[in-house]
């Protein structure tokens, strides 16, 4: 009887031994979480004529340490024809990140002068929105929300 209770409890413990697999264990590598993502900003303003200026940028993720930017404005009417639209401006940079938080430098030329730019693009917890501040703001100026895209 004894016997039939000792393999009973090493049958148990082998199930229980094979039945997590490599697999099922979370991963707990630093994996790039900006890496293949895609988040976009839309702003729109209307005027008292019901014409509309919308201004959409966004941010594509291509690997751990390439970002493109791509901005376009469109000028509409009130009955939904375009008036004006300017063609997509595509910026690549760098970035860096550890953890939530992503560093990118951006260099612009800017009255005949070259400019370096820092923003700092936190994604929140949940992983559906980042928020861009710059590293030097100004009084007044608020931080830019993205949300996630892919």
């Amino acid at each position: 009887m004894k016997l039939k209770y000792i393999f009973m409890f090493l049958g148990v413990m082998l199930l229980g031994l094979t039945a997590c697999d490599k697999k099922d264990t979370p991963e707990t590598s630093n994996k790039n979480p900006f890496a293949g993502t895609k988040w976009e900003r839309v702003l729109k303003a209307t005027d008292e004529d019901g014409s509309s200026e919308i201004i959409s940028t966004e941010l594509q993720f291509i690997d751990d340490s390439r970002l493109v930017i791509l901005s376009d404005y469109k000028d509409i009417a009130k009955d939904g024809s375009i008036i004006k639209q300017n063609p997509t401006v595509k910026e690549e940079t760098t970035y860096t990140y550890e953890g939530l938080v992503a560093t990118v430098i951006i260099h612009k030329i800017e009255n005949d002068k070259q400019v370096t730019r820092k923003g700092i693009l936190t994604m929140d917890a949940a992983k559906q929105k980042i928020t861009v501040t710059a590293a030097k703001m100004e009084e007044g100026e608020e931080p830019e929300i993205y949300t996630r895209k892919k």
